[in-house]
Parts: C-alpha cells; sequence; structure tokens
C-alpha cells in the first residue's frame, strides 16, 4: 500500500492535471469573489447610477430607465449580501450550489484514474500488488485526500480575495469552519468514488467523465425531484443525495430548512462505503 501511495504521489506532484485543475479553481475563486465584492461596493451603485441615462432599448418599451426607487432597491439588496454572509455562505454560493466544486472534482478524478487504465499503468500496479484490495483502499484514501485539498483551495482563495477586495462577511468560529470543510469534503469525496467506480467499471475515460458530471452536476437529483412529483411519497427520498447535502452546506449550518450535520456525514459516507464497495468487486476483473 505504501508503494502504491508513494507512486501516486510522485505521479499528482510531477503531472500536470492537478496543478491545471487547482490553477483553474484559484482563477474561477479570485474572480466570481471579486466580481461579487465589487457588485456590493459603493462604486458599483456609482457606476449603476451613472450609466442609467445611457440605456438602450431593443424591442417594445415605454422608453423609460431605472428610476430611483430602482437603485434604492439594488442598494439594499447589495448592503444586506454584504453584511449577512459567512465564509462559508460565501464559498457555498459560488461553489457548492450548482455543483461547480463538485464537477472540477470529478473532471480531475476521472482524468486521473481512467489515465492508468489506459497508459497501462494499473498493471504494473498490479503486477507489483496483487491484492486489490489494497489498491482499492489506496484509492479511496486518495480521493478523500483530494477532495480536502481542493476544498481548502478553493475555501482559502475565496475567503482571502473577498477580504483583500473589502467585502465584510459575518464573523464565525473555527470549529464551525472546520465542521463545514470536513463535511464538504466528505460530500465531494462521495462524487469522486462514484466517479471512480465508473471508471472501474468501464476502464474508460469517457464514460467516467459524463457520468460523473451528470451526477456532480445535480441532474440524477433532479431527475429523482421529478419522480417524486409524481410520486409525493418518495420525496423524502432527495434529503439523501449528495447534490442536496452540498445544496444544504452552501448556505452554512443553523439556516431554516437545511440538514443537520449528522445527517450529512451519514449520507457523504453512505456513498464512499458503497462505491468502495462495489468497486472492490469491479476491480476483480482480471483485463488488466
Amino acid at each position: 500500500m505504501v508503494n502504491i501511495l508513494r507512486m501516486d504521489v510522485y505521479r499528482l506532484v510531477h503531472g500536470k492535471s492537478l496543478w491545471i485543475m487547482l490553477a483553474i479553481i484559484v482563477a474561477m475563486a479570485v474572480a466570481s469573489a471579486g466580481a461579487m465584492a465589487y457588485i456590493a461596493s459603493p462604486e458599483f451603485m456609482q457606476t449603476l447610477q451613472s450609466s442609467g441615462g445611457g440605456v438602450v432599448h431593443i424591442g417594445f418599451t415605454n422608453g423609460s430607465g431605472p428610476d430611483a426607487s430602482d437603485y434604492a432597491d439594488a442598494a439594499e439588496v447589495t448592503a444586506m449580501m454584504e453584511g449577512s454572509m459567512t465564509p462559508q455562505a460565501l464559498v457555498g454560493s459560488l461553489f457548492l450550489n450548482g455543483g461547480g466544486l463538485s464537477c472540477l472534482f470529478v473532471i480531475f478524478i476521472a482524468i486521473f484514474l481512467a489515465a492508468e487504465f489506459e497508459s497501462g499503468f494499473s498493471k504494473n500496479v498490479f503486477t507489483a500488488q496483487p491484492n486489490r484490495l489494497a489498491f482499492l483502499a489506496v484509492r479511496t484514501v486518495e480521493i478523500i485526500a483530494l477532495a480536502a485539498v481542493f476544498t481548502l483551495v478553493t475555501t482559502g482563495v475565496t475567503v482571502a480575495t473577498a477580504a483583500a477586495a473589502g467585502f465584510n462577511l459575518l464573523p464565525t468560529t473555527l470549529p464551525d469552519v472546520l465542521l463545514w470543510g470536513a463535511l464538504v469534503t466528505l460530500a465531494i469525496a462521495g462524487f469522486g468514488m462514484l466517479t471512480a467506480l465508473v471508471v472501474w467499471l468501464t476502464r474508460k475515460m469517457s464514460a467516467s467523465l459524463v457520468v460523473g458530471i451528470i451526477l456532480a452536476a445535480g441532474i440524477g437529483t433532479m431527475l429523482l425531484q421529478g419522480v417524486a412529483l409524481l410520486v409525493p411519497s418518495v420525496s423524502f427520498l432527495t434529503d439523501f443525495t449528495l447534490t442536496t447535502c452540498l445544496a444544504s452546506l452552501s448556505k452554512g449550518f443553523d439556516v431554516a430548512g437545511g440538514l443537520g450535520p449528522v445527517h450529512i456525514l451519514l449520507v457523504a459516507a453512505a456513498f464512499i462505503v458503497g462505491s468502495a464497495a462495489l468497486g472492490g468487486l469491479a476491480l476483480q476483473k482480471k483485463d488488466v
């Protein structure tokens, strides 16, 4: 197990895919947090007001532009946005609610894990370490660790950019941040394990990318919600999806209608353990 882990760390550090994906996350975090800070700033409102007279109307309009009440409403909204968000809610609104971080993570996992089958690396690993359950254990630990890295980088860069841009956030406690980060990590890792399962079943990068993105983007949960509209008795199942857990975490804790930390922990753990169990069966295939 140690040798497999050492080889994977070498591949991650000396490869390009991890650094490219982290660079994309950093760029998105800086751009998103910077844009939100600017929108909530007085300078944006002044720019909006100064450009109000130059509005171009296309189609059938009454010819009138924004009035004073429109600007007052916009100012009120931006003031509420700036003074009522915790760091967790800021990161959640930009990366969790909608599956942004999940999609980026499953793309990386699909590329990283499928490449070892397509390049023949896994054949060398299985020759040196015939115990495929040890291989599965290492991959599970790596996916959780990588999910933690993605969560840490996303949160750190987003909050740092907001602070540098002067965006005021509500104070929070370190235990709350750590608990929130751990739950986000496990939920993201759940999507990573589902993507890894597709890799181990198909040995194909394209299939794992498609399925991983569909799940991480919440399309599976949307389909389940559609079924719940037809069969209301199964509507409770939507609370047991990773997408719903991340949507709840995007608002932080102690939010009306949100899921509890224990619930999120159990759901994420169930997906990780279940995917690992099925992965153990898939890896018994002797085609590599």
